[in-house]
């Protein structure tokens, strides 16, 4: 009787030790996209127009991360002068290819675009991805970078899709020279959307067992890659922040719930703040589904801010 008991436990320890093992390699390892692949299937859903970009130009541009990483981006300078930029940060696995259908917008209003692959994404050096916790950091370098080379007069904005919108938001904290933010589809908090997937995507007989190797796998992270989930909480920073916000996320949204950009929203309590939910939209495909809308929205926050 005692020999099955343990041998029970030992079961159950292997069990979560290897579950937790997983669920963090798909948090922190997540498989990246193929370049190429994304960009056809982009192009073929007619999202992106590659003639159209192509004829845009880029200068590509690599800079240093605070931890010595080698971080790749490229500069698209609007063809009519401007002292407008916008740097473009993607989400998990997508790499730069996911900014990609923000160019057009931003460069027909004017605006000087940087596009960067984000640490352990496309040319960027990097072993882990951290939902912002050192990537603001690296948000924080290409700022000084384009301060450096264009001055501290120019007009400069972030824009953040799905990860890159919770790493743009939580940039506020160390905030110097960006004048507004737009948040697409962001997380509020790393650990209450854990939770969140557990319970949305797996039958109640698992979410025990599986909040269980949310904990682990969060201990593990902080061995591993150097962070706490519990410190990449976006809803904490955008409410003590007065920087203009433009929050947008899909109603049909069920990777990240659009009821966190709702809390969030009503979170910040100083500062012009402005809120799109798109009907219809899943999640970072808001722009695809009511283009109109998502411009519409970006238009009336530029003209209030």
């Amino acid at each position: 009787m005692i020999t099955a008991i343990i041998i029970i436990l030992c079961a159950l320890i292997a069990s979560f030790f290897l579950t937790s093992n997983h669920l963090l390699q798909l948090l922190i390892k997540r498989r990246l996209h193929d370049e190429k692949s994304s960009i056809k299937s982009y192009s073929d859903r007619q999202i992106i127009n590659i003639d159209y970009l192509k004829s845009l130009g880029r200068e590509d541009i690599t800079i240093k991360s605070k931890d010595n990483l080698n971080l790749h981006g490229f500069l698209i300078m609007n063809k009519e002068k401007s002292d407008k930029f916008i740097i473009l940060v993607h989400g998990i696995s997508i790499g730069y290819v996911g900014s990609l259908k923000y160019v057009e917008t931003f460069y027909k209003r004017g605006f000087n675009i940087l596009v960067i692959d984000q640490r352990r994404h496309g040319k960027s050096e990097g072993k882990y991805s951290t939902y912002g916790y050192y990537e603001k950091h690296d948000v924080d370098c290409w700022v000084n970078y384009i301060i450096e080379r264009f001055g501290n007069n120019i007009y400069l904005g972030l824009h953040g899709e799905s990860m890159g919108a919770g790493t743009v938001l939580q940039y506020t904290s160390i905030n110097k020279y960006v004048k507004f933010i737009i948040a697409d589809c962001g997380y509020s908090d790393m650990v209450k959307l854990l939770n969140y997937q557990i319970k949305h995507d797996y039958a109640k007989c698992l979410q025990p067992y599986l909040l269980i190797v949310a904990k682990l796998s969060r201990i593990r992270a902080i061995n591993f890659a150097k962070f706490d989930f519990k410190h990449v909480s976006p809803i904490k920073v955008v409410h003590s922040t007065d920087l203009p916000i433009l929050f947008i996320h899909g109603k049909e949204d069920y990777f990240v719930p659009w009821t966190m950009s709702v809390e969030m929203y009503n979170n910040k309590n100083s500062g012009y703040k402005q809120l799109l939910l798109v009907d219809g939209a899943s999640h970072a495909n808001s722009i695809e589904v009511n283009k109109k809308a998502y411009e519409n929205a970006i238009d009336k926050f530029l003209s209030s801010i």
